[in-house]
């Protein structure tokens, strides 16, 4: 689950530091909290897509993962890390925790909502989802504490107010934070199959069963999608998969890229990373959207590195270069968002 969370959460170094770890500060590409139309998602017609949601729901009560997280697995490998290194590797930990405690909340809360309105089957349904989130924030908190560090995960979400969005752009965008968080995982994990002196820790032993949680829930919420075809028809539509596309694979770029010395650290090219990410996420994104970006031409994905260049120059700019910097990253990133864009298939009822 990623980019769900917003605040920073109480970070505390067993040694006495408190001060918290790279690439946690706030701003633009920090996660995010959010909140939405509870009661009008306990109205989502499930007749619409019963067949579905009974697939959905009988895989996910499967519970496929539930012994597949080794808590007890061997940290040995950390300690070939140099203290660079394993900053690099707490700091993923750190931004990963957060987001996926941040999915939980989420879930957690609309299963509540369900079952305070008598819908008791999505209650659980949206209950399954939060477990998985809970197991996987539990598992990295404890990766966490073996370094070290604790974060206060049960009192996270105090320390902001939630933003509020409208039910449909929840679910576009828990869509695609699913379908590309499953993309990185397993891209992840093949590289590090290929490449297994590049392992570094005990948490890429899991991606594999990890990222197959996170399609799971992508299918999920595809399903309710289906059940409010009204999101995804006309100009509705395309504009809520132009926006939703664009601000996901723009975040996917600028965190990537900024952040690439964790990718590096696995072998990995952060920008041929990020590339395949992309192209990987927008081509599963048929089977739910109307709409999906054209990258025949090359246009979207070559403007990313003029984007990264323009962003960095503007972080790192000030006086009156700032409000220039400003414009020109501003600029590049409306044209990306305007470049052309094609229809799917994707079944609609």
């Amino acid at each position: 689950m990623t980019a769900t969370v917003s605040g920073t959460p109480k970070v505390s170094n067993q040694s006495g530091n408190n001060e918290l770890p790279p690439h946690l500060n706030e701003n633009l590409l920090s996660p995010r909290f959010y909140t939405t139309e509870f009661e009008k998602a306990a109205k989502t017609d499930l007749d619409i897509a019963r067949e579905d949601f009974e697939a959905m729901f009988k895989e996910m009560e499967a519970d496929y993962n539930l012994k597949h997280f080794d808590r007890k697995a061997s940290l040995d490998r950390l300690q070939e890390l140099s203290p660079s290194d394993k900053a690099i590797y707490e700091s993923y930990l750190v931004r990963s925790v957060v987001s996926e405690f941040s999915g939980f909340l989420l879930f957690k809360e609309i299963s509540n909502r369900f079952k305070k309105a008598g819908r008791k089957e999505l209650g659980q349904f949206f209950q399954f989802l939060a477990r998985d989130e809970a197991r996987h924030a539990g598992f990295l908190g404890r990766a966490l504490k073996s370094e070290g560090i604790n974060v206060d995960l049960p009192n996270l979400g105090n320390k902001r107010a939630a933003q509020f969005f409208p039910l449909s752009w929840v679910l576009y965008s828990l869509y695609l934070s699913e379908k590309i968080g499953y993309w990185r995982y397993i891209l992840i994990n093949r590289h590090l199959k290929d490449n297994p002196d590049k392992a570094c820790a005990p948490l890429f032993d899991f991606f594999e069963p990890w990222c197959q949680d996170e399609n799971r829930h992508g299918d999920c919420i595809n399903m309710m999608m289906r059940c409010w075809p009204g999101m995804t028809k006309g100009i509705r539509g395309k504009l809520l998969s132009r926006f939703f596309l664009w601000s996901v694979f723009l975040t996917h770029t600028l965190t990537v890229c900024e952040r690439g010395d964790f990718y590096q650290l696995l072998g990995i090219d952060p920008v041929l990373f990020d590339e395949e990410v992309i192209i990987q996420t927008n081509n599963t994104t048929r089977n739910a959207f109307p709409w999906v970006y054209k990258f025949e031409d090359g246009k979207f994905l070559e403007m990313r590195i003029q984007i990264v260049d323009s962003f960095r120059k503007w972080r790192k700019s000030s006086g009156l270069a700032k409000p220039l910097a400003l414009t020109k990253f501003v600029s590049l990133i409306l044209r990306q968002l305007a470049l052309p864009m094609e229809q799917t298939n994707a079944v609609r009822y």
